[in-house]
């Protein structure tokens, strides 16, 4: 199997598919309806756009830098920037309107902490696993 960076100490290790997959997935949203925005000549689009593609331009540049970089805490930067893109993209839909419209809920931007809080049970559960490995019977 070929090394793509740094291992990581727990459950996380540095997968292609994974990172990217998690990354356009958290950010597609924004990006598309942004879009759509700017087609109807709406002005918020184009910050949608911009909030949009901060977090996948942090996400390649944590991407290249994998070799030097624990994926544990690479991957809770990046759903941190996510999330708080999201927060910032949601503030921006409802003070411009489309929001309304919609029917996006501030409390779908409840799933970003979770995502961090249950990806940090899940690193201290296998980082634990492998300092104590339970024997056999």
């Amino acid at each position: 199997m070929e090394w793509q960076g740094k291992p990581g100490s727990g459950a996380f290790q540095w997968n292609r598919g994974g990172w990217f997959g998690g990354q356009f997935g958290a950010t597609a949203w924004m990006l598309v309806l942004g879009v759509v925005l700017l087609a109807q000549s709406h002005p918020v689009g184009a910050w949608l756009v911009l909030i949009g593609a901060l977090p996948n331009v942090l996400g390649f540049v944590l991407w290249k830098r994998r070799h030097s970089l624990a994926p544990f805490p690479a991957l809770q930067a990046l759903v941190a920037a996510c999330g708080l893109s999201a927060g910032v993209a949601w503030l921006c839909i409802s003070e411009s309107g489309p929001a309304a419209e919609s029917g996006f809920s501030a409390g779908l931007l409840l799933m970003y902490p979770g995502l961090l809080v249950w990806f940090f049970l899940m690193e201290r559960s296998a980082r634990r696993a492998r300092t104590n490995p339970t024997s056999a019977p």
